[in-house]
């Protein structure tokens, strides 16, 4: 299999993560934060987004350098620290619950990891020119999401188009590399 296939298999799964990610704010709104529906999609989302993430790197890799390596490396972390909590959380209730030691540092490690990552990830993403501005819009719309009060349900939302938005371009083979993924082959 070539890096170009599996570039474009990997941007498959970041698309159906930030499905799986949007998925998180109706189950929020319908059901209540922390329900069963949320969990599950967060769960998965997590695990996909950890696994694919690299994908966001790779299709920009020669433009973005060791910083875009190091950003999506954060983000990839702070996806599998968020998918242990939800696994608490989900399988052992009462005992993954908040004010737990555990519990709050892999939630902050991971939030300001994931945080860090996506800041650098979208300068370096804006710098490199691959991927059409509105991505960069994306990116900010899911940082404002996320500190502004009364929008918090729906940081999960635009953190998910980014990746449908970004996942589908790259699947496709639709946005602008300078370097073809065939001369990254050995």
């Amino acid at each position: 299999m070539t890096v170009e296939k599996v570039v474009k298999l990997l941007g498959f799964i970041c698309f159906l993560a930030g499905i799986v990610r949007i998925g998180m704010t109706p189950s929020s709104l319908i059901w209540g934060d922390d329900s069963a529906p949320e969990v599950i999609c967060g769960f998965i989302a997590c695990i996909l987004m950890a696994v694919s993430s690299i994908a966001l790197y790779m299709a920009q890799s020669k433009e973005t350098g060791v910083l875009g390596f190091i950003s999506t490396f954060l983000i990839m972390v702070g996806n599998l620290l968020v998918a242990s909590n939800f696994y608490g959380l989900f399988a052992y209730g009462k005992y993954a619950e908040k004010g737990q030691l555990f519990v709050d540092l892999t939630g902050a490690v991971s939030g300001m990891g994931m945080l860090l990552g996506t800041i650098i990830l979208m300068i370096v993403t804006f710098r490199a020119k691959v991927f059409p501005r509105w991505t960069i819009v994306l990116f900010i719309l899911m940082l404002i999401s996320f500190g502004m009060p009364g929008l918090e349900k729906w940081f999960a939302f635009f953190w998910g188009l980014v990746y449908v938005g970004m996942g589908f371009m790259i699947w496709t083979g639709n946005y602008f590399p300078k370097v073809n993924t065939k001369e990254l082959t050995a």
